[in-house]
C-alpha cells in the first residue's frame, strides 16, 4: 500500500478510511512537482494530497520555500506536474485539453498574494472585475454589469470606484478589485495565495473578513495559504503544515493549534509573537524545536525530511520516512508524519546526544 501525504480526511492512499471518506469538490491526489535548475532536480511538492468540501476552507502553512505556492499553482494547472491528480468537480484538469481546461477555470479561481501586480493598470476597476465574464462567455452586457456591480458590493467596494484605475485605489481596494474578480463567475473553488501578507496590519483583517463572509454566503471551498498562524486560526475549518515540500500534520484547526503533535507545528505555533510574561519561555521552546536553516531541496535529508532540524531525531529518522499515522482520539481528522510523536506526546520520547544538525544528510 504507498502512503502518500494528505491534508485531509487520510493520510494513507488506499487505506479503508479513505474509501469511506467522502469525496470533495476539489481532489488533489498525489501531487509531484519538479524542476530543472542550473544545479540539478528539485521536487518543489513531494506527493501531496489533499481535499476540500465545499463551503470549508483548509488553511495551509510552513515557511517561505516549503511548496506551498508551488502547489497552488499545480492546482490551477499554471505549472506542470509529473505525478498525480487534480480533480475538480469529478474532472480531472490534467487530462484536458487546454480549450477544455480554459472552459474550467472558471470553475476555480485564484486570489494572488500581490493585488498591484495581479491588475492592468490600464483597465478600470469595472472592466477588471468584469474580464472573466467576457472570456468565459458568460452572460450578455446588461448581465456582466449587474454580476459586476454584485461582484463589487459583496466585497465592500463602493460604486465611486467603478471608473478608477488601479493606481487609484489603496492597497486594501486593490485586493478587493482581485477577489472580485475572483468571484464573479461563481467559482466552486478559491485559491488564495498569502493574500493578505503585502497589506498593511490594518487593512489584513478587513481582507480576512470579506474572505470568512464570501465562503460563508457563496458557500466556497477556500485553500487559504499563508504564513501568519493566526490568520489562519481564524479563518480555517482544517489546517495542514508543510515542510520541504511534504504535508508533515493536517487536522482540524482546533486540534493542530491546541495540541499539535509535529515538532516543526509544535516549533511553528510557539513562534508566534505574544506580549504575555511566557513570550521569552515560548522563544526558547520555538529555537528548540526549529534548529538552523531550512535544507535544499536538490539534497533532502534521507527519512525523515524535518530530522536534521529536530532535537528528537535519532538514526531511525534518518533511515526510514515516517508514515503518517492518525492521532488516536481525534476521529481520524489529525494525522502526522513523525517516528516519535507519541513519545513526544507523553514526554518520553528519545533525546539524542548529538545535536541533530550535526547528523548527515
Amino acid at each position: 500500500m504507498s502512503e502518500t501525504a494528505v491534508a485531509g480526511a487520510t493520510l494513507e492512499a488506499g487505506s479503508a478510511d479513505a474509501a469511506a471518506s467522502p469525496r470533495g469538490v476539489l481532489e488533489v491526489n498525489d501531487v509531484v512537482v519538479q524542476f530543472d535548475t542550473d544545479g540539478g532536480r528539485i521536487t518543489a511538492v513531494d506527493g501531496v494530497s489533499m481535499h476540500l468540501a465545499t463551503g470549508e476552507t483548509l488553511g495551509l502553512v510552513g515557511e517561505s520555500g516549503c511548496g506551498k505556492s508551488t502547489l497552488a499553482r499545480a492546482i490551477m494547472q499554471l505549472v506542470p506536474m509529473q505525478q498525480g491528480s487534480v480533480r475538480l468537480e469529478d474532472t480531472d484538469l490534467g487530462t484536458l485539453s487546454r480549450r477544455e481546461l480554459r472552459r474550467m477555470r472558471h470553475r476555480i479561481q485564484m486570489v494572488f498574494q500581490d493585488p498591484r501586480g495581479s491588475l492592468d493598470p490600464r483597465m478600470s476597476v469595472s472592466s477588471l472585475i468584469g474580464e472573466p465574464l467576457r472570456v468565459h462567455g458568460i452572460g450578455d452586457r446588461a448581465g456582466r454589469a449587474r454580476s459586476v456591480a454584485e461582484a463589487m458590493e459583496l466585497v465592500g467596494l463602493p460604486e465611486a470606484v467603478a471608473d478608477r484605475l488601479p493606481s487609484e485605489l489603496s492597497g486594501g481596494q486593490q485586493q478587493r478589485v482581485g477577489i472580485a474578480r475572483s468571484i464573479v463567475t461563481a467559482p466552486a473553488v478559491l485559491v488564495c495565495d498569502e493574500p493578505v501578507s503585502a497589506l498593511d496590519v490594518s487593512i489584513q483583517a478587513q481582507i480576512i473578513n470579506v474572505l470568512d463572509e464570501l465562503r460563508d454566503e457563496l458557500d466556497l471551498a477556500m485553500l487559504f495559504i499563508a504564513h501568519d498562524l493566526s490568520v489562519v486560526r481564524h479563518l480555517s475549518d482544517r489546517v495542514a503544515v508543510m515542510y520541504l515540500g511534504q504535508i508533515v500534520e493536517t487536522g482540524t484547526a482546533s486540534e493542530v493549534f491546541t495540541e499539535p503533535r509535529h515538532p516543526y507545528t509544535q516549533g511553528l505555533i510557539t513562534s508566534v509573537p505574544r506580549a504575555d510574561a511566557e513570550s521569552a519561555a515560548r522563544l526558547q521552546t520555538a529555537r528548540r524545536l526549529v534548529l538552523g536553516e531550512l535544507p535544499s531541496l536538490l539534497d533532502p535529508p534521507s527519512g525523515c525530511r524535518y530530522r536534521t532540524r529536530c532535537p528528537y531525531a535519532t538514526d531511525e529518522c534518518a533511515a526510514t520516512e515516517p508514515p503518517p499515522e492518525a492521532v488516536d482520539h481525534a476521529g481520524g481528522l489529525h494525522w502526522v508524519r513523525c517516528h516519535h510523536w507519541r513519545g513526544i506526546a507523553a514526554g518520553s520520547a528519545p533525546q539524542p546526544s548529538s545535536n541533530s544538525q550535526e547528523q548527515a544528510p
